[in-house]
């Protein structure tokens, strides 16, 4: 079991920072400007950010950074700008999503703590191993894990494990979204995420078939910090302050053991109630919630003001040791955090006509710190003259030393740092591909024979035809899954086996935990969309890693794309319907679960679009867009290889498809060109 897990809180804005930090909170997590997953919280610039630094600093709170985002090529230099500045202000650890940004921030200074964010999508052993590889120090898995998953990955190795506790949960695996970005043109992987999935789309007759309510793993944490958790967050940063001081104080009582009130945390925030059900593996309706009327108006006015009242004032959390030795010469006033030592002399004491200083009555004013985070603990006391010293005199030396050991706790620790190198710098524009056409079937029954250099299909269709091995010979490529949960690891390692025995020796991976068994399975493997590669440096982190190919992710636009520089051979998306989401609690589910589903179902959104759902052998199940994506009349770069993804199409179709897409000619009316000729947001 976890000692003393860390209270880790959201902190959007200054109100916010303070409330937390009075509230409790051993840590709290904060962005500076744009390279976060929430642009929109009010965030922290320029002095703000030193500012809001030194005062957690000051309070013996750690600040993590968010920054966890992907990032494009032309935003790289901000990037390292803004490493430097936070390395110089002392932050205590940076959360990140991009490859890019850990390959900055490692080469510029290695003893800054990285903590792989949920938007990373580590959701098996294999993954938090790749992440050791690359110099990461905590990990904070996907919210959809069962406390058995946490377990299994907290004791993988010596990684610290952050773990969600309380706050919203997103509809789709975390990383694994893209209905913000492909139905509104902001993306949630780039911090701009407009929660369309809380908008009213219906699932069987269901409404609201996308909306998840708030999690709350208060009542668990014992059974947490027993799997070997470090840290509970709390999600939030775009809450008011009064939720993150609600929050902490309730996760502190808890975590002492003791009963916390259940309900002002739902007056303060919550959609139809909380759900622990994805703690548990029940990934039923129970888990859906709306923020209904009856939640707005629980949240009233008075219950804001009640809970301002309690962190209005400046929590005295940090002890001290004092010690006065009154002389005629002087006065000698030393005062001790346990780690920082300051001594202020004064004048002497003097003879009485009346009672002299006793230690009651100095200890009365030194322990008056006011609106300090300090508070005497220990006091030492020595007057061996019978002296006296004015209260005047005593209010000043105290003054004077706690102005002084506050210096220096908001001054930032030293981190030593080395410059940066950019190697992918000298590489070839746009890869090192020679164009072409790959192509990805869903099923063996799709695939016929013509003129492309890659066939992708999903390994099971590949164990269930050997004869495709022959058929493709060295083009084929297994499809690995996009999700793969600690559960089913050791039986897809034996999958593995097998196929290599059959002849495959090439497949995708379209996460880190399946590059990683890929490896250790010596597989030549091809990076997938699910990777999410937005840049160049992350191109290169990833070509270190083993990747042979790779397909660009689909948020990226064209003109970004024929900027990049690699040393692999690049594939980007031209045609299909594209993966919206994914999702571990099916919204096509009925009250008794699956039941009798067929594994297929559609969404239909309140303008009466229908989006197609697909299941994946009950593991979880993929959202798809309406319409596909349809660029094959348009110039790509030559090097870039065009992938055409076929999910649903029968086989005549999937062979009209490719025929125009060599001539260069639109496959269908209904079609979306996607990001592709959009500013990236």
């Amino acid at each position: 079991m976890k000692k003393n897990p860390e209270i880790l809180a959201p902190a959007g804005s200054e109100e916010q920072l303070i409330a937390a930090v009075r509230a409790g909170a051993d840590a709290v997590y904060l962005a500076e400007g744009e390279f976060n997953a929430r642009r929109n919280a009010q965030n922290f610039t320029g002095q703000a950010l030193e500012n809001a630094i030194a005062y957690c600093r000051e309070r013996g709170v750690k600040v993590y950074i968010a920054l966890n985002i992907l990032i494009t090529d032309t935003e790289l230099p901000k990037l390292v700008s803004l490493a430097h500045r936070l390395v110089e202000a002392g932050v205590d650890g940076v959360i990140l999503q991009d490859l890019a940004v850990a390959f900055f921030l490692h080469q510029l200074c290695p003893s800054l703590p990285l903590h792989a964010s949920t938007q990373m999508t580590i959701h098996n052993r294999a993954g938090v191993r790749l992440l050791k590889e690359l110099g990461f120090t905590r990990f904070i898995p996907a919210r959809e894990l069962s406390l058995k998953e946490i377990s299994a990955l907290a004791n993988e190795n010596d990684l610290e494990t952050e773990v969600f506790v309380h706050g919203a949960l997103c509809m789709s695996v975390s990383g694994k979204c893209y209905l913000s970005s492909l139905l509104g043109g902001r993306s949630g992987n780039r911090g701009l995420c407009a929660q369309i999935c809380r908008l009213n789309f219906h699932a069987n007759g269901r409404e609201y078939a996308l909306s998840l309510k708030d999690m709350s793993h208060l009542d668990h944490l014992q059974a947490l910090a027993e799997a070997g958790v470090d840290s509970f967050k709390i999600e939030g940063r775009m809450k008011r302050p009064e939720y993150a001081a609600v929050a902490v104080g309730c996760c502190r009582q808890a975590l002492a053991g003791e009963a916390y009130d259940k309900t002002i945390l739902k007056n303060i925030f919550s959609r139809s109630g909380f759900t622990d059900g994805y703690l548990f593996g029940k990934r039923d309706l129970s888990n859906f919630g709306t923020r209904t009327k009856e939640d707005v108006v629980a949240a009233s006015e008075k219950v804001f003001s009640e809970i301002q009242a309690t962190y209005q004032k400046e929590k005295q959390r940090i002890p001290l040791s004092a010690t006065l030795l009154l002389t005629k010469e002087q006065t000698r006033f030393t005062l001790s955090d346990g780690k920082n030592t300051v001594t202020i002399l004064g004048e002497g004491g003097f003879l009485p006509n009346q009672t002299p200083l006793t230690k009651e009555k100095a200890k009365m004013s030194i322990s008056k710190t006011g609106d300090t985070p300090y508070f005497i603990q220990e006091f030492a006391f020595q007057n061996d003259q019978n002296l006296l010293l004015s209260v005047a005199n005593l209010n000043e030396i105290r003054r004077k030393a706690i102005a002084q050991i506050s210096e220096i706790r908001r001054k930032p620790g030293k981190r030593e740092v080395f410059p940066i190198a950019m190697p992918y710098l000298d590489l070839p524009e746009v890869g090192t591909g020679h164009g072409g056409f790959a192509l990805r079937f869903a099923k063996a029954e799709q695939c016929f024979d013509g003129d492309f250099d890659r066939v992708f299909l999903p390994y099971d269709e590949i164990e269930r035809h050997p004869e495709l091995i022959h058929r493709y010979g060295e083009a084929l490529c297994a499809e690995t899954p996009s999700l793969l949960f600690a559960e089913d690891e050791e039986r897809f390692i034996k999958t593995l086996e097998g196929l290599r025995s059959l002849g495959i020796h090439t497949a995708t991976a379209e996460n880190i935990g399946m590059l990683q068994l890929l490896k250790e399975a010596r597989f030549q493997i091809l990076g997938g969309m699910g990777l999410n590669i937005l840049n160049s440096a992350a191109l290169y982190v990833y070509q270190e890693l083993g990747l042979s190919e790779a397909t660009l992710s689909f948020e990226l636009n064209l003109k970004s794309m024929a900027k990049l520089r690699s040393a692999l051979p690049l594939t980007a998306v031209v045609y299909g319907h594209l993966p919206l989401m994914q999702y571990r609690c099916c919204p096509l589910q009925g009250k008794k679960g699956c039941g009798n589903c067929k594994g297929q179902g559609e969404l239909i959104d309140r303008i009466g679009v229908h989006f197609p759902i697909q299941c994946e052998k009950r593991k979880f199940s993929v959202l798809y867009n309406s319409v596909p994506l349809d660029v094959c009349d348009r110039d790509f770069p030559e090097k870039i290889k065009k992938l055409l993804y076929f999910t649903g199409e029968s086989k005549k179709d999937c062979e009209m498809i490719f025929q125009k897409a060599k001539q260069g000619k639109l496959t269908t009316e209904k079609h979306t060109t996607g990001l592709y000729f959009k500013k990236l947001l």
